[in-house]
């Protein structure tokens, strides 16, 4: 029977691996860590993803009772309200901003306290997991880097597209003018190529800037780096765990609908404005649980390709093996009940 590691030393993570093996080091890993982190995840993570809930379900609340008054308009109804808010106005709300914020605030929480644990579980030495007071530690002193990481990320991202995008389109305007206008489509082809490529090695910006605690150009240079010549593998496995959490996910997301929240009575306005607003909160919050048990999947998958890349590239693994000969060494896999046969470890 195949012995499932314990990932609790640096060992086990600091592994060349194939598809298949990083794929099942994720699986392995959550296995064997399930309780410390969902643990980790409702003491840290859970409160501000209901919050991002509720929010989403009344920014869904305002924006539904607007497409029904706008139904009601089109059709030469009344609206009984002194004012309708049309689509912009719903979008330029407070509701709408504060959820956008909390979403934000979410999105790096989320990852400080995923790629927290692991990387806090790689350095370990003990056979005791990871507390929450430890990953919380790590989230108050890397917080503000990891917000300002974000938002130098998306504005670097931006400003490379459009210049990319204005020297293509610069080329191609000029082969337009002396030639015929449909030249200028492979140059589009060329910037969407261009944005395609960048985002598989800024996948592993995040646990890079965290892990080795480079600044935010030195992170984006290791992370390009470290996906040079394995572009394809942290590709395919992103595009395949993503699809088998997404599909979960969806799947998940019907069969709430379905039983929880009924769609065509709110679109048709059959429901009271209380029983809708108590629906769509419920519908919300059980939709952020959801998404808290999956998405932490595709991080736990980025993290593995990350310590996959770090040892081919410096094989930081296998000089730590080499300096651990002859030293003792912490249980390898996971307790397993005893068997008649089992003469115990000496």
């Amino acid at each position: 029977m195949r012995r499932h590691l314990a990932f609790n030393r640096p060992t086990d993570f600091l592994r060349r691996r194939d598809f298949s093996q990083k794929m099942e080091a994720t699986f392995d890993f959550i296995r064997a860590h399930a309780t410390p982190l969902v643990r980790v995840l409702v003491v840290l993570v859970l409160p501000l993803a209901l919050l991002t809930g509720i929010g989403t379900s009344l920014l869904q609340g305002q924006m539904l009772s607007s497409f029904r008054d706008m139904q009601a308009i089109s059709r030469g109804g009344s609206v009984t309200r002194q004012s309708v808010p049309g689509m912009p106005e719903v979008f330029t709300s407070s509701t709408f901003w504060l959820t956008i914020l909390s979403g934000m605030l979410l999105f790096a929480v989320m990852h400080l306290v995923i790629f927290g644990y692991v990387v806090l579980q790689a350095d370990r030495t003990t056979n005791e997991p990871v507390t929450a007071g430890e990953v919380w530690q790590v989230v108050k002193a890397r917080f503000l880097g990891m917000v300002g990481s974000f938002f130098g990320l998306g504005l670097l991202f931006t400003a490379g597209m459009m210049v990319i995008g204005g020297v293509l389109f610069a080329i191609g305007g000029v082969l337009a003018s002396a030639s015929t206008p449909w030249v200028i489509f492979p140059f589009v082809l060329l910037l969407y190529v261009a944005m395609f490529y960048a985002i598989v090695p800024l996948s592993l910006y995040f646990i890079v800037w965290l892990r080795e605690g480079r600044g935010f150009f030195g992170s984006l240079t290791r992370s390009f780096r470290l996906t040079w010549g394995k572009w394809w593998s942290t590709f395919g496995l992103l595009v395949v765990i993503t699809l088998i959490m997404y599909l979960i996910l969806i799947l998940s997301m019907v069969v709430l609908s379905a039983f929880g929240l009924p769609f065509a009575g709110l679109m048709s306005g059959e429901l009271e404005t209380g029983s809708m607003r108590v629906l769509l909160i419920v519908y919300s919050a059980l939709q952020s649980l959801i998404t808290l048990v999956y998405y932490p999947f595709i991080l736990v998958a980025i993290s593995f390709q990350y310590f996959n890349l770090v040892e081919r590239l410096d094989g930081t693994g296998t000089r730590l093996l080499v300096e651990a000969i002859g030293e003792p060494v912490l249980a390898a896999a996971s307790p397993q009940a005893l068997r008649p046969d089992d003469e115990g470890e000496y």
